[in-house]
């Protein structure tokens, strides 16, 4: 590939290049457009006619391309970061190695096109672009990608729903954290893929045996010693202002299971890694990137979240108690909120969280416990939450197990086997209670002084475990002040 002249602002120069160009394609003379290299960038497109234009190596980040013609379009190596494309055709087009992180390209017509690896060289022999097309949180919805061509592809963070990928060739694509609700797969190519079985799931016809091609995300371990250094050298390149130390910057990386507590991890990237379990209570990680990562029953309870990128990250039973996920303030008064866009937060922990102006759009919050939880200003737009009817609500109130409680009643002393400001289920005989009976018990815990009086009705009894369930009704101020003396802050009912 030749580099052409240097980049051009020339908007008179331009013009005449599209409008000859339009005399090309109409028959009428003119001449194809060669913008190789060009720097187009930001400029206003929308509806262009420019099929088969030359515009390899270009720079068309932040350009509006809306309903564009560019079938056929020869964008390989080209920057195409943010570009708004939707409804555009871009049929046939070579894409090779392009970049079109965080493009929008909703409704396009894609079919045939080539994202394919391509290397591309100035005249210089300068290495511009190494590699297959970078899709990473591009918006896809519906688009048709018929027998694209995506082999090896970045889309993490992809919005694929209801997209037509009937023969698109996505072996060896990194599909992590990719949205494929309804997305049609009928012949599709996945061989090698990196994706889960379960965002499989959710795409229509998804090919047999898909399950056995699919492969694991090529994490690299990282062992407990080397985490503290990195954890250590981040701190120090906090404090030094980045004189010293290096920033803790992890990719798909597996973190082995540590405790760490009170450290100060603001600013960190760990995108698209496996922190399954990791006990991380009271540290700091604000404007921290944790986007697509595992999280799954993970700890952070009060944890400082503020400005956080959490994007499409499994928190699905993660403890969050009383974390702060509020709005990082910034330089000048701006501000960068936190961003939970996809999350799975299925049963997760909430209480007391603040998540006041986060955003939460499509985010699965299905059985989470919100007790407390401040979501005021948060963007819930297409979020999942569980109503008092869902089969999936498993319970508003958190559960506590320490410390076990005495109760007394007429029917004799019990202890809890977990309880919460709600109610609690006892270690007791089922046949001594009636489902639905109010009684009156008297609620104590080891060296917790006098016993506090309450009433409760039995709502569950189960013979097989020997268990009772019952509901405050209601929970008095003095039973709530006494139950909040038994739990750290961040679980105290306010």
């Amino acid at each position: 590939m030749t580099e052409h002249a240097p980049p051009i602002r020339d908007l008179d120069f331009l013009r005449k290049e599209f409008q000859l160009h339009r005399q090309w394609l109409d028959g009428k003379g003119g001449r194809r457009a060669e913008l190789q290299f060009q720097d187009l960038s930001g400029l206003a497109l929308k509806g262009a006619r420019l099929a088969e234009a030359k515009l390899a190596g270009a720079n068309l980040s932040g350009c509006n391309l809306e309903g564009a013609d560019l079938a056929r379009v020869d964008l390989f190596g080209a920057d195409l970061e943010g570009t708004e494309l939707t409804g555009a055709n871009l049929s046939g087009a070579d894409l090779r190695g392009a970049n079109l992180h965080r493009a929008t390209l909703n409704d396009v017509i894609l079919r045939g096109a080539d994202f394919r690896s391509g290397t591309l060289s100035d005249s210089s022999g300068t290495t511009k672009r190494d590699g297959a097309a970078v899709l990473t949180e591009a918006r896809l919805e519906r688009a048709i990608l018929c027998s694209a061509k995506l082999t090896g592809c970045d889309l993490t963070g992809a919005d694929l729903m209801d997209a037509d990928l009937a023969g698109a060739d996505l072996s060896k694509c990194v599909m992590l954290g990719v949205d494929l609700t309804g997305a049609n797969l009928s012949g599709a190519q996945l061989a090698g893929t990196v994706v889960d079985s379960e965002t499989l799931s959710r795409g229509r016809h998804v090919p047999d045996g898909t399950a056995t091609m699919i492969a694991e995300p090529p994490r690299r371990r990282i062992p407990v010693a080397e985490l503290t250094r990195l954890v250590d050298g981040h701190e120090q390149w906090i404090e030094t202002g980045g004189a010293k130390g290096n920033r803790l910057d992890l990719d798909m990386a597996e973190l082995d299971p540590m405790v760490l507590h009170g450290r100060n991890l603001a600013g960190a990237r760990l995108r698209r890694c496996r922190l399954i379990s990791a006990d991380w209570a009271d540290n700091r990680l604000e404007m921290a990137d944790l986007s697509y990562s595992d999280l799954s029953q993970a700890v952070l309870d009060g944890s400082v979240l503020a400005g956080a990128t959490l994007r499409r990250a499994n928190l699905s039973g993660a403890h969050l108690a009383g974390v702060d996920l509020t709005a990082q303030t910034l330089s000048g008064g701006r501000t960068w909120p936190a961003n939970l866009d996809g999350a799975n937060l299925r049963g997760a922990d909430l209480t007391n969280a603040t998540l006041s102006g986060a955003i939460l759009r499509k985010a699965d919050l299905a059985g989470a416990i919100t007790t407390g939880v401040n979501m005021r200003g948060a963007d819930l737009a297409g979020a999942t939450r569980a109503t008092d009817g869902d089969a999936r609500q498993r319970r508003r109130l958190r559960r506590f197990v320490h410390p076990a409680l005495a109760v007394g009643s007429r029917k004799g002393t019990a202890r809890t086997r977990n309880w919460s400001f709600g109610g609690m289920a006892l270690d007791a005989d089922p046949a001594q209670y009636n489902e639905g009976e109010l009684v009156t018990l008297l609620v104590a815990a080891p060296g917790g002084g006098e016993p506090v009086p309450v009433q409760a009705r039995v709502m569950g009894l189960d013979g097989g475990t020997r268990s009772v369930s019952l509901k405050f009704e209601p929970l008095t101020p003095e039973l709530k002040t006494y139950l909040n003396g038994l739990v750290a802050p961040r679980y105290r009912l306010g």
